[in-house]
């Protein structure tokens, strides 16, 4: 697994009412079963109730657990190496670029060039306006498949970017169990603008579109101010677990 390795040339977009692709394929169907057959343990999880229903193993949640898994199991260090590196940002940017939407970093992160070393210096030189940069960090998720689920919202303000690759071999799901991930809007259009991720319930959103849990897929989509979305409560078998990869993209400002 290299840099570049995701799939972006297959993705669809849809522009309202925030921009969100969908790319079947994502991974090359070699590493995909390999990251599948290392996923990590449950009892490295962290039960995250203030979310929904759901388990994270991140950066964040149960850290040192998370960097001694990654650094033990050499597919999902490759694929860890990719998400963190130059490239990998630059490539997203592009292909949003290239599907019309504009994330307001092109002054400074997309290059015409393949230089990309140039690129991440100019990024992180702390001449920038604001000393702006962006990061990336990568989550493993889990949710149970009898009435797990993630509370309707926009994301973290700091969030411009979110990734969420599916994790599931071939027949493990049935889609009457649901597990989507659907994109929202409020019933009462003054809590429309929401860029500070406040929650909503489930009774107070109406259902846009959704994008069923299917086998090697990534949903993409933007932070904005409307950007709601959510995995409404799932009516599958207990002792299935829904497992994500969610990779995020931040813009910070020292």
């Amino acid at each position: 697994m290299s840099a570049g390795s995701l799939n972006l040339d297959a993705v669809s977009f849809e522009h309202d009412p925030y921009p969100i692709g969908c790319c079947p394929a994502i991974l090359p169907e070699g590493d995909y079963q390999e990251l599948l057959a290392h996923w990590p343990a449950r009892e490295l999880f962290e039960f995250m109730p203030k979310l929904g229903n759901k388990y994270s193993l991140s950066e964040v949640n149960r850290p040192e657990h998370y960097r001694r898994f990654i650094a033990g199991t050499p597919c999902w260090k490759r694929l860890y190496g990719e998400i963190k590196s130059p490239e990998f940002v630059a490539n997203v940017l592009a292909m949003f670029s290239r599907n019309q939407v504009d994330l307001g970093l092109s002054r400074v992160a997309v290059q015409r060039s393949n230089d990309f070393s140039s690129w991440w210096q100019r990024l992180t030189d702390p001449s920038l306006r604001r000393r702006e940069r962006l990061r990336t960090r990568f989550e493993f998720s889990m949710m149970p498949a009898d009435g797990g689920h993630i509370l309707p919202h926009t994301d973290h303000p700091t969030k411009r970017v979110t990734l969420v690759f599916s994790m599931l071999a071939a027949g493990e799901w049935q889609a009457e169990w649901g597990g989507g991930t659907d994109v929202l809007r409020p019933r009462d259009m003054r809590r429309n603008y929401n860029q500070l991720n406040r929650q909503l319930a489930f009774e107070d959103c109406e259902l846009i579109r959704s994008y069923a849990f299917v086998p090697n897929q990534c949903i993409f989509f933007v932070k904005t101010f409307n950007s709601l979305h959510s995995v409404a409560p799932m009516r599958g078998p207990a002792g299935v677990m829904r497992r994500t990869l969610t990779v995020n993209i931040e813009l910070l400002s020292q």
